[in-house]
């Protein structure tokens, strides 16, 4: 019996160290999800075998937030502070294929920012803004220049500045397209030569201007005057031709679409609002004859709204907009997957969603009722009366040239007129979230649609705040993370997101470097199960392993392939006839292997198991049989095992998810004698067995076991002294946690210990002769009672009950009793289908908040 309580002693001991480390991290941070990395205890994976990718770096370069991808794919541009980067895609992390334009201010411009008053090592540089592809061998670019905008050409040939005939860099006036402070969100979009640009006008940065310019003649922008836009952040612009199929019967023209945040005017709350806004203008706009002069007469916004479904909680702050236009004369299929947060903290600070917008909902919102403002109360109303024709803000059309109107410069006064006040739409365009996220700040996304073995699917790619990428799959309108993978070892937030369809790359930036990243990696997943559980629309199995899908159109026996997206049913298709052995696995031991673990090197051992997939759980195996409660698993899953004769043997651990069983690792445990005699009993590598309960995957993740008596004798080194120390210390942690909780709480103790003045009546006095006092006058009467100071609810009922009727008692809701609050902490509950990421590559996964 002392040596069963020895062995259980050094158990403790042990647990008693992790449980103290754990409060000293709580210490550290209150929020107890993250205190483990907070305090150092930082278990993300630093890479990946089987996730790689290359990183473009520069020596004295930061800031690559502008990506630009050449027409044949070949090259990619990068605009970085006071430099542009010519990338060889094929070869990117050679520095021999790479060019470099090195584009300073001058040392004038410079010292006029800093006159002014910004820093001379933040502000007053050249940051590259805008990057675009002019033409078939010029490029145009523009940089902040030191809060001096300025624009430059540069030839593709040999990646140069454009020079005139003295030999100095051509350099045209920036305002209008670039902003003038480096982190104020811009955005512009080339269209047939001609520039348009979502920025400021001024060094302020109070102007806000939606700009085109360039090669035409005709300049149009929108009205300062009339505040059609309210200090928008703009986040991207896109060109969809809605003129085609030519010889439409409509006849409309093609439009340019901007996206942005702006504080919405319309709302009357203590607080400015932020709203997502779409905007649009008409690429044939020229403007007004008379009145809107050189200002966009088609420019109408509309309100983006994302929101919960179940108590409407809004994620009003667009971060990025991507537009998923299957072809160019299939623009009614446009897709607008939207990236949103919220200004309030609704479930943690971190929280972000995922919204997708149809063509016809925004046309519907378009082509519905516009709002009016009472520009002497500023208050936003539905305007509900006729409207003139033909339609304000529209573009030009068959019905219009009926009319003999074939320009912008044709419009009745009448129309302009009311567009200056009508720019505003009545309805918004509302969507629910595809994927929410409470822990979890997107910034970036990037949607591909890729064609399965039966049908297309959308595959996002979403960068966050922290350096990490997800790439997820839209599912019957929920969204599978498929894998998560960490590109910045700094934790940079993903600046800029650029996919290349034609080579199956994606490109992320950050201010410190350039990543390339393939779309999909399909030869890690090793097994049939592994490959239909992954849910990888770029993947598929055969009888040769898991392989991209356009490899099966080049496989004449093609019916063999196999892929699931939207069930993952492997026992389906995982039979024994279309599966093979997995043959080991890229930096894990091999499957047939047992590691040996010797009990006298080490008394305490700890058997680690890690996943691939975040949604499977861990089942381990001791001989064969689950172990009980009487082991002890850390909430990493690792199995910490102590020096005694019950522990000796075999340990399996087996990854569980929907039905599918796939061992990880296995361990022989024993003396230095008995490890030469173990032999292994177990060869198969992967199994398919009944889909275990929830009850059961609860149990097998639980991470600390309850510490049952044993009555087996035990034998080894007696721990009664590291038993002793380390209660000591437990109990010293105690007392020291318990006066931080007292000095916290001081106030409340000095009010609980105060002693109570007691409300009892004073004794009566008594009169010389020691006879109390006459409670009563002479005359035998009462006291008469003071006259009331107030009324109470009585006196008011029997005073006033005839000029005050009785009302019926209000018995208050649920929602009347809460205090109104916007901001108070609630919880996002986060979709089934896309709880967390699956695959765990280079980064330690956080688990949304179910």
């Amino acid at each position: 019996m002392k040596d069963i309580v020895f062995s259980r002693a050094s158990e403790y001991a042990l647990f008693m160290h992790w449980h103290i480390s754990a409060i000293f991290c709580v210490l550290c941070d209150s929020k107890f999800v993250n205190a483990i990395e907070y305090c150092g205890w930082d278990e993300t994976f630093r890479g990946s075998p089987e996730r790689s990718f290359k990183t473009f770096e520069a020596d004295g370069v930061t800031y690559f937030t502008t990506l630009l991808l050449g027409k044949d794919g070949s090259a990619l541009y990068v605009g970085a502070q006071e430099a542009l980067f010519s990338l060889n895609s094929t070869d990117f992390t050679s520095a021999d294929y790479h060019s470099k334009i090195a584009w300073q201010a001058d040392e004038e411009k410079k010292k006029e920012c800093a006159f002014k008053g910004k820093d001379p090592q933040r502000d007053c540089q050249n940051y590259i803004k805008i990057l675009l592809q002019l033409n078939s061998t010029h490029l145009y670019t523009c940089g902040t220049f030191a809060f001096s905008p300025t624009c430059t050409y540069i030839k593709i040939s040999d990646f140069s500045l454009e020079k005139n005939a003295l030999g100095h860099p051509i350099l045209e006036d920036g305002k209008v397209r670039c902003p003038f402070d480096p982190e104020y969100n811009s955005t512009a979009i080339m269209v047939d030569g001609e520039m348009y640009a979502g920025t400021v006008s001024n060094f302020q940065g109070n102007e806000p201007i939606i700009y085109k310019s360039h090669d035409s003649r005709i300049t149009l922008k929108t009205e300062n005057s009339l505040y059609w836009l309210q200090d928008p952040a703009f986040v991207g612009s896109a060109y969809i031709q809605e003129s085609l199929p030519k010889g439409n019967p409509v006849g409309d023209d093609d439009k340019i679409y901007y996206f942005f945040s702006e504080t919405g005017k319309e709302f009357d709350f203590f607080e400015n609002t932020i709203v997502s806004r779409i905007a649009r203008v008409c690429k044939g706009d020229l403007g007004g004859e008379r009145v809107l002069q050189r200002r966009w007469t088609s420019f109408l916004k509309a309100q983006l709204i994302c929101s919960c479904p179940g108590d409407g909680f809004p994620f009003n702050v667009l971060k990025d907009m991507f537009v998923l236009t299957p072809g160019e004369e299939h623009w009614k299929s446009t897709i607008f997957y939207g990236v949103f947060t919220s200004q309030w903290n609704k479930g943690g600070a971190g929280s972000s969603a995922v919204c997708a917008f149809s063509m016809d909902e925004v046309q519907n919102a378009f082509n519905g009722l516009f709002k009016e403002v009472n520009r002497e109360t500023q208050q936003w109303y539905t305007y509900t009366n006729s409207v003139p024709e033909p339609r304000p803000g529209a573009c030009i059309t068959n019905s219009a040239r009926d009319k003999k109107i074939n320009s912008s410069l044709q419009m009745p006064d009448r129309v302009l007129n009311f567009v200056k006040d009508h720019f505003l739409m009545d309805s918004a365009i509302r969507s629910q979230p595809l994927l929410l996220q409470s822990q979890i700040r997107y910034q970036q996304i990037s949607v591909q649609r890729v064609r399965g073995l039966k049908k297309t699917y959308d595959v996002l790619f979403l960068g966050t705040d922290d350096g990490r990428l997800h790439k997820a799959v839209s599912v019957n309108k929920m969204v599978h993370i498929i894998e998560e993978i960490k590109l910045f070892q700094d934790m940079q937030p993903v600046q800029e997101l650029l996919l290349d369809p034609s080579k199956g790359l994606i490109y992320a930036s950050s201010r410190s470097a350039v990543v390339q990243v393939p779309v999909s990696n399909c030869s890690m997943y090793r097994s049939c199960g592994e490959c239909i559980l992954s849910r990888d629309p770029y993947c598929a199995w055969n009888k040769k392993g898991c392989h991209s899908v356009p490899h099966h159109t080049h496989d004449t026996k093609n019916q063999h392939w196999v892929q699931d997206i939207e069930d993952a049913n492997t026992d389906a298709h995982c039979k024994p006839s279309n599966s093979t052995e997995a043959i080991g696995r890229a930096g894990k031991p091999d499957e047939s292997e047992c590691q040996e673990i010797s009990m006298e090197s080490n008394p305490a051992n700890t058997l680690p198991c890690k996943l691939l997939s975040n949604l499977a759980s861990r089942v381990w195996l001791h001989n064969g049989k689950e172990i009980d409660s009487s082991y002890f698993v850390l909430p990493s899953g690792d199995l910490i095992l102590v020096s005694s004769p019950d522990r000796v043997g075999t340990y399996e651990c087996w990854s569980v998810e929907e039905g599918f069983r796939k061992l990880m690792v296995r361990y022989c445990v024993g003396t230095q004698e008995g490890i030469k005699a173990t032999t292994t009993q177990r060869t198969e590598t992967e199994k398919v067995f009944s889909k275990i309960s929830v009850i059961e995957k609860i149990v097998n993740a639980s991470s600390v076991s309850s510490f049952p008596s044993n009555t087996a004798k035990l034998t080894g080194k007696s721990y009664w002294m590291e038993f002793v120390i380390m209660s000591t210390l437990f109990g010293i942690m105690v007392v020291i946690l318990g006066l931080l909780l007292l000095y916290r709480n001081r106030k409340e103790m000095k009010s609980i210990l105060k002693p109570v003045e007691h409300s009892d009546k004073p004794p009566k006095k008594l009169r010389k002769n020691g006879m109390p006092a006459e409670s009563l006058p002479l005359n035998g009467t009462n006291v008469p009672s003071p006259a009331a100071d107030h009324k109470g609810y009585q006196t008011l009922n029997d005073n006033y009950i005839i000029s005050t009727p009785i009302h019926d008692p209000v018995i208050a809701t649920e929602s009347e009793k809460r205090p109104l609050s916007i901001t108070r902490d609630t919880y996002v509950e986060v979709s089934p289908a896309c709880q967390r990421p699956r695959v765990r590559l280079g980064s330690e996964i956080r688990d949304s908040v179910v």
